[in-house]
């Protein structure tokens, strides 16, 4: 059944790989979007800048708590990136019935943070979007 109201930050998250499957231990994901303008500026604008829409770009980022076995988690990732392949990922609940959103992004940021003597290791990713980025339902 799908998620009805505000939607809960621990049920969204990224997956990747063929059979999508969530980046292990994650503790934040984000879905950015965005479109670029072209400038239709001419003598005929006056003081104004006009603009019309142009091309669009996504991004996926996130952190999580380092696990060196985890399932689908730094190991994976990093392997991608020195690879230079493209990954498929999914931003989605998970939850039947809930919006999906799907790609190929290939990873362009990955670091590891071992801060503090008794804390978590913890990891960040960027994933640069590899033309569209398709809506559908779970």
């Amino acid at each position: 059944m799908a998620t009805t109201g505000t939607v809960i930050s621990g049920l969204m998250a990224i997956y990747t790989g063929a059979t999508p499957a969530k980046i292990t231990c994650q503790v934040n994901a984000s879905l950015n979007l965005k479109r670029d303008t072209r400038d239709i500026t001419c003598k005929d604008s006056g003081d104004w800048e006009d603009a019309l829409p142009a091309r669009k770009s996504w991004t996926l980022s996130g952190t999580g708590n380092l696990a060196l076995d985890a399932t689908n988690g730094w190991k994976q990732l990093y392997t991608a990136w020195d690879a230079g392949t493209a990954l498929a990922c999914v931003f989605q609940t998970g939850v039947t019935g809930d919006e999906k959103y799907s790609g190929s992004a290939y990873v362009t940021s990955l670091s590891a943070d071992s801060s503090g003597s008794q804390e978590n290791v913890t990891f960040s990713f960027e994933l640069k979007g590899n033309g569209a980025l398709t809506k559908a339902t779970t």
